[in-house]
């Protein structure tokens, strides 16, 4: 378990330097975060400044902070992996600089000499204002692994050594570590990415990660959504942790927005004008308007307008709790397997389903979850052959 707590250092001219300590693996570092506020403007408990209108980018920026340590620590320290002392204290470094590199401290170069797990941090670096923040933790990932990959074999990976025997090697071993294809598939591409990055800054003339057997794998998951009385039921179930309460009724909220998780910190009555929630979305920039369900207030209204998001690892290992409980309370009737499955992503597959199911125009939902063509849509949604015939059943095609 990782935690961040932040604390003011003594007040000076230019009021008090909020510092932060990490804590993870019996482990902590110290670190600043760069940012000033006079004393009496810091709450210790909130662990904000105050008031919140007069520190909005000052609490947005400890909030970036703390997400990027908790990402990165999920990243680095995978769950169920065990380490060392001395593997603790190496990634405890990385964790350092990458942080440095994080708060615009620290500049990375790139040499003749850069291995490809040397130039991931350097990727990072260049992107980390362009992309957003989940994807460029999602590369800690494959540093792990490569650095893994490079333990067991004895090797460096270096560009150059990029090749078809690589790719069956690594994808060997990513498979004997349990990884399933679509995940195995992402890290794959994301070595494609550096490779064509590195190939841009002429640090190799590789080309071998271009090759047709280089290739992505990817299988059609069976992912799984919650019906409208399964979300009811789950809304209903008493957790008496405020905390995992909380991101229970996070979750039960966005089924009814189908917004991704980047987007859920926008779900503000700010937004909301006429019974319409208006988001412009973080992935696809697009403006996008929501009816709101009476439930969204509610749970607003209930956690106050500054409730806080929790990073999308932190939620999903809550809602994997969670759906480990619901399980154990026997939460609805028949097959209890779909709670072990619920992750943040369940909401947007949850709304469009369930949408779809209820009459809701395809092209309308589309609107909402942004897809572009109907055949993606349609391999997105999850509706069993007996739930089309039911939908269909009343259609005039059917009565006539």
């Amino acid at each position: 378990m990782a935690t961040v707590l932040f604390y003011a250092d003594k007040e000076r001219k230019n009021g008090c330097l909020i510092l932060l300590t990490f804590t993870f693996n019996h482990h902590r570092l110290r670190l600043s975060t760069g940012l000033n506020v006079p004393l009496k403007a810091w709450d210790s408990d909130d662990q904000k400044a105050k008031p919140l209108k007069d520190y909005a980018e000052t609490n947005k920026q400890l909030r970036e902070a703390n997400s990027f340590l908790l990402n990165t620590y999920d990243e680095l320290f995978p769950k169920g992996a065990k380490f060392s002392k001395e593997d603790v204290k190496k990634k405890s470094l990385e964790i350092r600089a990458a942080y440095q590199i994080f708060a615009g401290r620290k500049d990375v170069t790139v040499s003749n000499t850069t291995t490809l797990v040397d130039f991931i941090p350097i990727f990072q670096a260049r992107y980390k204002n362009k992309l957003s923040p989940n994807h460029i933790q999602h590369f800690n990932g494959i540093k792990t692994h490569l650095e893994t990959f490079q333990k067991k074999t004895g090797t460096t990976v270096t560009f150059d050594s990029i090749s078809k025997d690589f790719y069956i090697s690594f994808t060997d071993y990513l498979k004997a570590a349990n990884l399933k294809p679509n995940t195995i598939g992402s890290h794959i591409r994301r070595i494609k990415r550096l490779m064509n990055e590195a190939n841009e800054d002429k640090l190799t003339t590789n080309q071998e990660h271009r090759a047709r057997g280089f290739k992505v794998l990817k299988e059609d998951a069976d992912t799984i959504y919650l019906t409208e009385d399964d979300i009811q039921a789950l809304y209903k179930l008493k957790i008496d942790d405020s905390r995992m309460s909380r991101i229970r009724d996070l979750f039960v909220l966005n089924c009814h927005t189908g917004l991704r998780h980047s987007d859920w910190p926008k779900v503000t009555l700010g937004n909301i004008e006429d019974g319409k929630l208006y988001v412009k979305t973080q992935k696809t920039k697009e403006p996008v308007i929501i009816p709101v369900h009476p439930i969204i207030l509610e749970i607003i209204n209930r956690h106050g307008s500054e409730y806080r998001i929790p990073t999308n690892q932190e939620a999903n290992r809550v809602l994997r709790w969670v759906g480990e409980y619901a399980v154990t309370k026997k939460i609805t009737k028949g097959n209890l397997d779909k709670w072990l499955q619920i992750r943040t992503h369940t909401v947007r597959r949850s709304f469009a389903t369930n949408a779809y199911l209820s009459g809701v125009p395809m092209l309308s939902i589309m609107q909402i979850t942004g897809h572009r063509t109907t055949e993606s849509f349609l391999r997105y949604i999850r509706i069993s052959k007996l739930e089309n015939a039911m939908k269909l059943k009343d259609h005039p095609f059917f009565n006539v």
